[in-house]
């Protein structure tokens, strides 16, 4: 049985946040202190994405499961994290997460329109005019995993 892939996201990578639970992936967000975040990763066991390289290293000093990136773009970083850690670049409404406070959602349909309830904070989603920006995004990841795979290949 595979292992869920959870990931704790430091503050220089807020943006990455939302991205990550609206695949479905388990994204805690942290602004706290680094010994904090690697217990916490310790603890859950979590794959830390972060800019910072002195926390990138205190944890691989540790044996923690770090991703140190470099630059801040979304699809780039999707794209490694898919072709790192297998995860998925596809929305599954079933799994999506809150944004906000990374609770997963319900969906329910609403006549025509499907919408995911937060349980957790209330909040509402749909797919409206800024669903074509995320379709985009994870199009642009999926074709860099896809550079990426057929580099290996050659």
């Amino acid at each position: 049985m595979k292992t869920e892939v959870k990931f704790l996201v430091d503050a220089m990578l807020k943006n990455l946040v939302s991205w990550l639970r609206i695949l479905g992936y388990d994204t805690v967000y942290w602004r706290g202190e680094d010994e904090e975040i690697l217990r916490i990763a310790e603890e859950e066991q979590r794959i830390i994405l972060t800019m910072d390289r002195g926390l990138a290293l205190a944890a691989y000093r540790r044996g923690l499961n770090v991703m140190l990136i470099t630059e801040n773009d979304v699809p780039s970083i999707l794209a490694d994290l898919a072709s790192r850690y297998g995860i998925s670049l596809d929305f599954d409404p079933g799994k999506t997460r809150c944004p906000v406070c990374n609770h997963l959602l319900i969906l329910e349909k609403q006549g025509e329109r499907s919408e995911w309830i937060c349980p957790n904070c209330g909040k509402k989603y749909w797919q409206g005019a800024h669903w074509r920006n995320i379709t985009k995004t994870f199009e642009k990841a999926r074709g860099k995993l896809a550079e990426k795979a057929h580099v290996k290949t050659r």
